[in-house]
């Protein structure tokens, strides 16, 4: 035996192994149609006898419903063989000898025998792939939550369910997939760039994001974003969820939480400041209450040793003495309570109409006890004499700026104190002759226990003008002031002559 024909006898015998052992089903079939050669997984698959199966017509091993169109495949094929898939794109079927059909993968190829041109037709049956194929489709189609299918190559979708045409807003699937365009739906395309391109150009598989999106409609929505690449990354499945609900949720959520934390932060800083205001009235008790009660029990010694006629006139000096300090203790004492209402909102608005011109005349006549010698309050008033406002809090308002116009101002000095109802406004100015605000310093002015410099020698708390503009913004209004060092200070308030009851 020479070297061709054993090399004939191998290829022969191995050709045999294949063709005997293979997995998946060998058909030879002539260029007449007829099966010249069936393999035992043939055999099994269709379940015929080999001899049941060589000489008869392919046909037999196809539905009838396809028989007269598989004669033309067939004869076209031998017409022009080549190695190919059969029936690309279509759903093929055979036909089982108990005649049940069955989906089935055939893949062709050709060899020439002697004279006879011959088809080789490799045979697998797809029954549990088709079956997965078809719980997919309908998992992919019945789901509850957008999905489509893209192609990495072109960014063009190739596929979408229901919820997907729903999700961007377009009439069909047919009308889906001939329009959409992916940039026509991104409100970000910077976030595009970084998520969808990343994906698909870079080594990720997969990608889990969240992005504004926009209908077809152009209204905006916020959506959760699954990307996932198949085995090649040629294919991206996408799964989306509208969170503009559970968005929207979590941002009054957390604007709840910011409102609530802001509220605590400003009751920590009221208790902070309660407390701070309860260590500095201590400390500024023992400071500023000590000379008035000193004075109260030096002047009550001694109006005990003047007892004479004679005596009469020391004994009215210690009188006024007594009478000033326990004028300055009540003052210290109202600061402060006026204080603690106003911070805790227990100050409540009782508005009744009153003369304003009287009102301002009862003023005078109460500070006339605490001026300077020599001091003089001026009074001027124009416009309407009638209000509606609050007189209690106007009181204490006055009582406060004109109380303090005396106190910063040396003795034979002029106060003047003008008032103006114009057009439903109250305009009212005290102007005094005093010490005035460093201008360094005035942007302090109404802050708490604020003591300028060239005032921390005269008695007070720091907390009356602190008081002033609270209880001016209650009556809706506004204060301002005009002062130079040592040229006087001026303070204009101005507030609605009436203000609508709350």
């Amino acid at each position: 035996m020479n070297e061709h024909e054993i090399i004939s006898l191998e290829s022969e015998a191995g050709f045999k192994a294949l063709f005997e052992y293979a997995t998946v089903g060998i058909l030879v079939i002539s260029s007449d149609g007829r099966i010249q050669l069936a393999n035992p997984s043939i055999e099994q698959l269709f379940g015929y006898s080999n001899a049941e199966l060589i000489g008869r017509p392919i046909e037999m091993l196809i539905p009838e419903v396809f028989r007269k169109k598989h004669v033309q495949y067939r004869e076209g094929y031998f017409n022009n063989p080549k190695a190919r898939p059969m029936g690309y794109g279509l759903s093929l079927h055979a036909l089982k000898k108990d005649q049940t059909a069955f989906p089935v993968e055939i893949s062709l190829g050709h060899y020439q025998l002697e004279d006879e041109q011959l088809a080789v037709a490799f045979v697998t049956d797809i029954t549990v792939r088709k079956a997965n194929e078809e719980k997919y489709q309908n998992l992919f189609e019945n789901s509850l939550v957008a999905m489509y299918i893209t192609d990495v190559a072109t960014l063009k979708v190739v596929d979408v369910n229901e919820m997907g045409v729903k999700f961007f807003g377009y009439a069909s699937k047919a009308d889906f997939l001939a329009n959409f365009n992916q940039n026509a739906h991104f409100v970000n395309q910077q976030v595009r760039e970084k998520n969808l391109l990343a994906l698909f150009k870079g080594d990720k598989v997969e990608m889990t994001y969240e992005q504004e999106k926009k209908k077809l409609d152009g209204t905006h929505f916020w959506a959760k974003i699954f990307v996932k690449l198949n085995q090649d990354k040629t294919l991206a499945q996408t799964v989306a969820i509208d969170i503009t609900e559970s968005k929207r949720f979590n941002e009054e959520l957390e604007a709840k939480v910011r409102e609530r934390t802001l509220e605590l932060t400003e009751s920590l800083q009221r208790e902070k400041d309660l407390n701070e205001l309860k260590s500095r009235f201590v400390s500024m008790a023992s400071h500023e209450f000590r000379t008035p009660l000193s004075a109260i029990l030096s002047s009550i010694s001694l109006i005990d040793l003047y007892t004479t006629e004679e005596q009469a006139e020391k004994r009215k000096k210690h009188t006024e003495r007594i009478r000033s300090s326990v004028s300055n203790l009540v003052g210290i004492l109202n600061d402060f309570l006026s204080l603690e209402k106003l911070e805790q909102g227990k100050v409540e608005i009782t508005q009744e109409p009153f003369d304003l011109y009287d009102f301002a005349e009862d003023i005078m006549e109460e500070v006339n006890g605490i001026l300077k010698i020599g001091q003089q309050i001026n009074l001027a008033h124009t416009g309407e004499r009638e209000i509606i406002q609050d007189k209690r809090i106007l009181k204490n308002v006055l009582l406060n700026v004109l109380s303090n116009a005396i106190k910063y101002s040396d003795e034979h000095k002029e106060i003047h104190f003008s008032i103006a109802v114009n057009h439903g406004i109250v305009s009212i100015k005290v102007r005094d002759e005093g010490i005035g605000i460093p201008e360094e310093e005035q942007k302090e002015l109404f802050s708490k226990f604020f003591r300028a410099k060239n005032a921390v020698h005269i008695q007070g708390t720091g907390l009356g003008l602190n008081i002033v503009k609270k209880y001016v913004e209650l009556l809706d209004g506004n204060i301002s002031f005009i002062s130079k060092h040592n040229e006087g200070t001026t303070f204009i308030i101005v507030f609605p002559q009436n203000k609508a009851t709350i």
